[in-house]
C-alpha cells in the first residue's frame, strides 16, 4: 500500500518529538494528582477504590476531549504552511490517503497516552470495588471520546491553514461534537429500552430528554448503574456503551471522509475569489468613525509598538470583544435561568473566570510562538526598542484583548454579590484579577523557552493556576481548616512572586537571545 510510508513518516516523527513522551508523563502526573487530592479528601474504607476510578475516569474523558483536538489540529495545516503538502500531492497519493494516515498517526499517539495511565488505574482494582464491567464500560467511553475528538482535529486541519484558526476551529468542532456525544447517549439508552423491551418508563423518558443526565452517564459510571434505570442489570448498559462506541467510529470515518473532500477542494493556494473580496470589503472594512480609528491606531503605534501589530487588522480587533460578546451571551443565558444561577452564583462565577483566564493562558503561551519561528523576534530586538518595551508592550496587548470581559465579570460579580449570595466574594474577586494579572506574563515567559506551544500552555497552566491553588488547598486541608479569604489572599501571593520571578526571567532570555538555543 502506498500509504504505508506515509504512516511510518508520521509514526517516525511523532517518535522523535518530545512531546508525545511528555503527554505521557502529564498523563500520569495529572491522575498521581487527582490520588493525592482523593486521599486528603477520602479517608477510604468501603468503596474507596470505586470512587477513585470515578475520579480516573472523568480526569481522561476530558483530557481526551481537550488534548486530542488540539494535538491533531495542526496535523495538516502545519503541511501547507512548511509547502510539503503539494509535494505529497505530486505523489499518486490522494487526499484520502492522506488523511487516514494523519488520523492513523494520531490515533495510536493518543492512545499511547491512554496506555500511560493505565498501571495508575490498577489502584483502583487493588481498593475493589471495581468489577470488569466498569472498566469496560469506561474505556468505551473514552473510546468514543478519542474517535469525536480526533474527528473534530482532522476536519479543522484540513480546512484552515492558519495555526490560531486551525485551534479555533478545533476547539469549536469539538464542543459540538461533545454535546452531540451527551445528546445522542441518553437517547440511545431510551432506544435499547424500547427496541428490545417494547417499553419504557415515564423516568427513562424524561432521562432520555436531558443532556445533563447524559454527561453524568458519560462521566460517572457508577451513578449510571445504580440509578435504577436499567432493571435489567448492567447488560443493557453495557450494550449501549457498545453502539455508542460504534457510531462515533462511524463518525471518526464521516469526518474523515469529509476532511478528505475538503482538502483535495483547497489543497492548492489559489487567490480569493471575486465574491471573497467583495464580502470582506463589505463586512471587514471600517465604514463609521474611520478618522477616529485611524488616530487611535497612530497612537498606539507611537505608544505601544508592539502592541499595535496585534490590533493593526481587523481579525485582530474582533478578538478584543470576542469574549465580551461571549460572557454577554453567557450571563444572558443565565438570567433567563435565574433559579440556577441564584442556587449556583459563586460556582457559575468561578467557573466563568477559570475558562477566561485559561483563554489568556492559551493567547499568552502562543504569543511569541510566530515571530520566534519566523525570525521576526531577532528583528524587534534589533530595532530601537529594548527588551522591557518589547515585553511591556505585548503584555498591554494581551490584557487589552480581555480588559471588557475582564471588566463585565468582575462588575457582574460584586453587583450580583450584594443580593445573590450570603459570603463575602470580595476576595475571591481579587483573587481572580490576580490571576488574570499575571498569567500573560507566565505564559510569556513560557512560549519563549519552550519550543512547542502545547508545552507552553501546560507549563503556564501548570505553575500558575494549579500549582497554586493545591498548594493553598492541601495547607487547608493539612489543618483541618474550611475555605476562607486568607486562601484566596495567600493564593494571590503565590501567583505574584512567581509572576515576579518569571518576568525578570523573561527579560534576561531576551537580552541573551537564549530563546534561539531552545528553538535549535
Amino acid at each position: 500500500m502506498i500509504v504505508l510510508p506515509v504512516i511510518e513518516r508520521e509514526l517516525r516523527a511523532a517518535a522523535r518529538h518530545p512531546l508525545t513522551y511528555n503527554l505521557r508523563v502529564l498523563g500520569g502526573l495529572a491522575l498521581l494528582v487527582v490520588l493525592g487530592m482523593f486521599w486528603l479528601r477520602d479517608n477510604g474504607g468501603p468503596g474507596a477504590g470505586a470512587r477513585l476510578f470515578g475520579d480516573f475516569h472523568r480526569t481522561l474523558f476530558y483530557g481526551i476531549w481537550i488534548l486530542v483536538p488540539l494535538l491533531t489540529a495542526d496535523c495538516i495545516s502545519r503541511e501547507r504552511r512548511e509547502g510539503t503538502l503539494p509535494l505529497l500531492f505530486l505523489t499518486p497519493l490522494s487526499a484520502w490517503d492522506i488523511v487516514s494516515a494523519k488520523g492513523l498517526a494520531h490515533g495510536v499517539r493518543s492512545f499511547t497516552l491512554w496506555l500511560a495511565v493505565l498501571p495508575i488505574l490498577t489502584i483502583c482494582f487493588l481498593g475493589g470495588g471495581v468489577d470488569w464491567s466498569e472498566a469496560v464500560m469506561s474505556a468505551l467511553v473514552n473510546f468514543s471520546a478519542v474517535c469525536l475528538a480526533l474527528g473534530a482535529g482532522l476536519l479543522a486541519s484540513a480546512r484552515a491553514r492558519i495555526w490560531t484558526r486551525t485551534l479555533a476551529w478545533a476547539a469549536c468542532l469539538a464542543f459540538l461534537l461533545l454535546s452531540a456525544f451527551l445528546v445522542l447517549l441518553p437517547s440511545l439508552v431510551l432506544t435499547y429500552w424500547v427496541l428490545f423491551f417494547a417499553q419504557a418508563s415515564p423516568r427513562l423518558t424524561d432521562f432520555a430528554q436531558s443532556p445533563a443526565e447524559g454527561l453524568a452517564m458519560a462521566t460517572d459510571i457508577q451513578w449510571a448503574r445504580q440509578s435504577g434505570l436499567f432493571r435489567s442489570g448492567s447488560g443493557a448498559l453495557l450494550c449501549t456503551y457498545i453502539v455508542m462506541g460504534s457510531f462515533s467510529v462511524l463518525g471518526l470515518y464521516l469526518l474523515s471522509r469529509f476532511s478528505a473532500w475538503n482538502l483535495k477542494r483547497t489543497w492548492q493556494e489559489n487567490p480569493a475569489s471575486a465574491r471573497v473580496v467583495w464580502l470582506q470589503n463589505k463586512l471587514c472594512r471600517p465604514v463609521l468613525f474611520q478618522k477616529q480609528l485611524r488616530a487611535w491606531l497612530r497612537w498606539e503605534l507611537r505608544h505601544n509598538p508592539i502592541g499595535w501589530l496585534e490590533r493593526r487588522s481587523w481579525s485582530g480587533r474582533l478578538v478584543v470583544w470576542s469574549w465580551f460578546a461571549i460572557v454577554i451571551c453567557i450571563y444572558s443565558s443565565l438570567f433567563a435561568n435565574f433559579g440556577l444561577y441564584q442556587r449556583a452564583f459563586h460556582a457559575l462565577q468561578c467557573v466563568l473566570a477559570t475558562l477566561l483566564a485559561g483563554s489568556m493562558a492559551l493567547s499568552a503561551a502562543g504569543s511569541f510562538r510566530r515571530e520566534r519561528e519566523s525570525g521576526v523576534l531577532e528583528l524587534l530586538l534589533v530595532a530601537p526598542l529594548n527588551e522591557w518595551q518589547i515585553v511591556a508592550g505585548r503584555v498591554r496587548g494581551l490584557w487589552s484583548q480581555f480588559l471588557p470581559a475582564i471588566i463585565l465579570l468582575c462588575s457582574v460579580w460584586l453587583y450580583g454579590a450584594t443580593f445573590l449570595s450570603s459570603d463575602n466574594e470580595v476576595p475571591s474577586v481579587l483573587a481572580y484579577v490576580v490571576t488574570f494579572a499575571t498569567v500573560p506574563v507566565v505564559g510569556l515567559y513560557f512560549s519563549l523557552v519552550k519550543p512547542n506551544f502545547f508545552a507552553a500552555l501546560v507549563w503556564t497552566v501548570l505553575v500558575q493556576v494549579v500549582i497554586p491553588a493545591a498548594a493553598v488547598l492541601v495547607t487547608r486541608l493539612d489543618a483541618g481548616q474550611d475555605s476562607g479569604p486568607g486562601d484566596f489572599i495567600t493564593q494571590a501571593f503565590i501567583e505574584l512572586a512567581v509572576a515576579a520571578f518569571l518576568g525578570w526571567r523573561l527579560l534576561v532570555v531576551l537580552k541573551r537571545r537564549e530563546f534561539v538555543r531552545n528553538l535549535a
